[in-house]
């Protein structure tokens, strides 16, 4: 019986731990920061701005997610912002940006 009694606390340990290794890869996700200039890249039936990208300095471009800081985003068509946020892939491949955090940059003279 104690040894049932072992066994059953060792596996449910081992669970446990498992779980949160798994759940502490699943948050892990790192936040980046990019700068580049946003591009409108679809519009709906009312001239509204549907999805865009951020082109950063390096040529990598990254589709925006509709999430809330995403939306307002979408309004800053060829602005040039520092956007912080985590990166993905959508179903077609492209790079995403879930973005956390923005910033317009000053215009360069």
């Amino acid at each position: 019986m104690n040894l049932n009694k072992r066994f059953l606390v060792l596996a449910f340990c081992s669970l446990a731990l498992l779980s949160i290794v798994c759940l502490a890869n699943v948050f892990a996700a790192d936040e980046v920061t990019i700068t580049g200039t946003v591009y409108a890249v679809a519009w709906d039936d009312d001239d509204n701005v549907t999805a865009a990208t951020i082109t950063a300095g390096t040529g990598e471009e990254y589709v925006v997610v509709a999430n809330a800081a995403g939306k307002e985003l979408f309004k800053l068509d060829l602005e040039v912002v520092t956007a912080s946020g985590t990166i993905g892939e959508d179903g077609e491949g492209n790079k995403t940006i879930t973005v956390t955090k923005y910033e317009i940059m000053p215009e360069s003279e």
